[in-house]
């Protein structure tokens, strides 16, 4: 019974996470942000930190023998505990999706990204605020004296967060297939233009040596069809891969474009060897998605 109790309040902070969320971003963008990794109204990461207090200061004697635990142990434990969930889940995400979505790289004092001082101490306040005052009103309630409701509570929102879990890996796993499916046909194509991008330059030289060699027009002008067609042969490939891209993004659900536009960065897999799979072609790809996804959200804002 008592790990359905501590399910529900993990469902119930989790969605007391999404309605902050969505209130600060939305007072920031001056327009509606449903934020979330997930499809549905919640943010687990809000959820496991609360629960995870419950859990910690319930069972855990206080350090000082004293009665209840004084602030600074209340900070440093709820500033630990975040900054290591936080590292976590993103190191996870990263790993699984080639993702991320939230970076802390221009912060002050980050570990990797991942972390930051600023935000570490900001949810050893909010940690302080939950232990002090949250948590004790929710233990007040008379939640124990209905076992039954408390599970069957459970188990509903076990089905719904396990369909909405595997909703939302299969969204992902989508936008990064049809990513791999564009590179994959461009690959050929882009690496043939490429070449002859790198060798124009020199096929100009060459021509414009030889012209300088037998003072002959025809030379000067070759060299100028060599340069020129490199260059349009270039042209054609970036509107190719540009029409390709938002062709894909009409294509994908409004929910697959949230995700896309929330995602901070794409970092291709690393390969055994090694190597990144054509880095700066996926992210060239991913831009664009973003880019695209963005003008179509601006767009119905604006209707």
């Amino acid at each position: 019974m008592i790990v359905a109790q501590y399910f529900d309040y993990f469902i119930i902070f989790s969605f007391v996470g999404w309605v902050y969320e969505c209130t600060y971003c939305t007072a920031k963008e001056k327009h509606w942000q449903n934020r979330g990794f997930l499809f549905g109204p919640i943010c687990p990461i809000y959820g496991c930190g609360v629960v995870g207090a419950m859990i910690l200061f319930r069972f855990l004697p206080p350090m000082t023998g004293a009665v209840s635990y004084p602030v600074w142990e209340i900070f440093l434990l709820c500033a630990a505990g975040s900054a290591v969930m936080e590292f976590v889940t993103s190191w996870v995400l990263e790993k699984w999706f080639h993702a991320v979505w939230w970076d802390y790289s221009n912060v002050p004092l980050n570990i990797q990204g991942r972390i930051c001082l600023p935000a570490t101490c900001g949810f050893g306040l909010a940690g302080i605020v939950v232990v002090r005052y949250i948590i004790p009103f929710v233990e007040s309630l008379p939640v124990e004296s209905h076992p039954i409701e408390n599970e069957i509570a459970g188990l509903i929102f076990a089905l719904i967060l396990g369909m909405d879990l595997a909703l939302t890996v299969a969204s992902l796993t989508k936008i990064l297939d049809r990513m791999s499916e564009a590179e994959k046909e461009f690959n050929e194509k882009m690496e043939a233009r490429y070449q002859t991008v790198q060798q124009g330059p020199a096929a100009a030289y060459s021509a414009a040596k030889a012209a300088a060699e037998s003072a002959g027009e025809t030379a000067v002008i070759a060299a100028m069809l060599a340069s020129d067609a490199a260059k349009a042969r270039a042209e054609k490939s970036s509107q190719e891969m540009t029409e390709r891209v938002r062709k894909m993004t009409e294509s994908f659900s409004a929910r697959e474009r949230y995700h896309v536009r929330s995602i901070r960065a794409y970092r291709p897999q690393i390969r055994r060897d090694g190597q990144t799979d054509s880095p700066e072609r996926l992210r060239r790809i991913f831009d664009l998605l973003q880019k695209n996804a963005e003008e179509r959200k601006n767009n119905k804002v604006s209707q």
